[in-house]
């Protein structure tokens, strides 16, 4: 039981703090190729939980971009466009940690809806 709340502990710290190794899983550039929202994972402990990101230019790298999801105990989630202003982001049987409605760019004051599909039922252990 202690490790589960040492290990929770250490994810919740990273996710407030900054970000641990992390590695990109897939890049999905807008419809109007503005910008990229990537699906990535990263170490935190013995965890390695999924994280989405919006990049502020196209090709920006993972680290330099804005947390707009972040999960774990599932599969990586996916990415849809819906439209150059709409992103949604869906997952089966994750639990979610943190999860942000919209974003906008800080060099252009644009902002981008995200929408999340990540059924209704939430985590069960």
């Amino acid at each position: 039981m202690m490790q589960k709340f040492l290990a929770l502990a250490a994810l919740v710290l990273l996710a407030a703090c900054g970000d641990g190794e992390m590695r990109e899983i897939s890049r999905h550039p807008a419809p109007d190729g503005s910008r990229d929202v990537v699906v990535g994972s990263m170490k935190a402990g013995e965890t390695e939980p999924f994280l989405v990101v919006m990049t502020a230019k196209p090709g920006d790298n993972i680290n330099k971009g804005a947390r707009l999801f972040l999960a774990d105990r599932g599969d990586a989630p996916k990415v849809t466009w819906d439209s150059p202003t709409q992103v949604t982001i869906s997952c089966d049987k994750a639990r979610v940690w943190s999860y942000r409605s919209f974003w906008t760019n800080p060099n252009s004051g644009a902002t981008i809806a995200v929408g999340l599909k990540c059924g209704t039922d939430g985590w069960r252990e």
